[in-house]
């Protein structure tokens, strides 16, 4: 990735330290020009260390943000990301939301995006499921949120899909694995689709595999499903209940009050690594010399 962000013209590169010095092991020996440093945080090596570098980035009018992860770390980012366009590396379980690339054309694109050198249309705005607790906004959703009747978070990750009751959904696309893999066997969308999907699963229904995990097939039953339009929100009436943001549970719901999930398109900009390699092919931008004229300094 720091060599495709090179080549792309890209001379400074902050960081997260991570626990076990992927970036620091990659940088060493590798300094071709680039500047290489962590970011300012004191880090726990937690999710939130995440998030509070996402909006480290963003106030310091960062140019590209790249993630490595599945949807859970793309969750975090996207609290605090604003509109720094996401160059999102799948490398988590589930990996819906994030691209399965290379590093180095991920390092490229990215860094055709930070350096100006392509459109910043083509870093797009998505979509993302809010939920809202009591007309207050209380979790994020990048790919599914999931209504369980489990009585407690317990483990995060849902392996059971017999305790679901229900899903709402901002992506269904075939050949995801995870909850969303659920709706692309009734209403496969497209991943710029705008719309989205709620099901309600129960004893009596149409039977569809869920492909949970690598290897983790599952049989649900399927009661009724809806297309859900950007705006739209599912009002959540089982209680008590489970709450499961892309696929781990956060929140545990036991009292009455209003508990809803809405479609909307406030989502962060993302990249799509392939079209932006496209749009460099056509346009002759990495033809000889190696490097766009110009540098970034993002």
């Amino acid at each position: 990735m720091l060599a495709g962000l090179v080549v792309a013209g890209v001379r400074r590169v902050r960081f997260l330290p991570d626990s076990h010095g992927i970036v620091a092991r990659a940088v060493d020996g590798f300094r071709p020009g680039v500047e290489v440093e962590p970011l300012p945080l004191m880090v726990d090596y937690t999710v939130e260390d995440t998030v509070r570098a996402a909006e480290l980035l963003a106030e310091s009018e960062a140019a590209c943000i790249v993630t490595l992860g599945g949807d859970g770390t793309n969750r975090a980012v996207a609290k605090a990301c604003g509109d720094v366009p996401l160059v999102a590396i799948a490398t988590g379980t589930n990996n819906v939301f994030p691209q399965m690339v290379d590093g180095t054309l991920a390092g490229i694109a990215a860094g055709l995006i930070a350096s100006g050198h392509v459109p910043s249309t083509l870093a797009r705005r998505t979509k993302r499921l809010e939920i809202w607790l009591d007309g207050e906004l209380a979790e994020i959703a990048l790919v599914d949120v999931a209504i369980s009747r489990q009585p407690f978070i317990g483990t995060r990750a849902i392996w059971d899909p017999m305790t679901l009751h229900e899903l709402v959904l901002a992506r269904a696309e075939p050949g995801c694995i995870g909850l969303s893999s659920i709706g692309a066997h009734l209403c496969p969308l497209a991943r710029e689709d705008e719309r989205g999907l709620h099901i309600l699963l129960g004893d009596g229904g149409e039977p569809v595999s869920a492909i949970l995990a690598p290897g983790m097939i599952r049989t649900v039953l399927i009661r009724r499903w809806r297309v859900l339009q950007s705006g739209d929100a599912v009002e959540i009436a089982l209680r008590p209940c489970t709450v499961a943001v892309d696929g781990e549970r956060e929140l545990h719901i036991e009292r009455a009050g209003s508990l809803d999930v809405r479609l909307t398109d406030r989502g962060p900009r993302l990249v799509d690594v392939r079209e932006v390699l496209w749009y460099a092919a056509r346009n002759g931008l990495l033809r000889s010399p190696a490097c766009p004229q110009g540098e970034a300094d993002r």
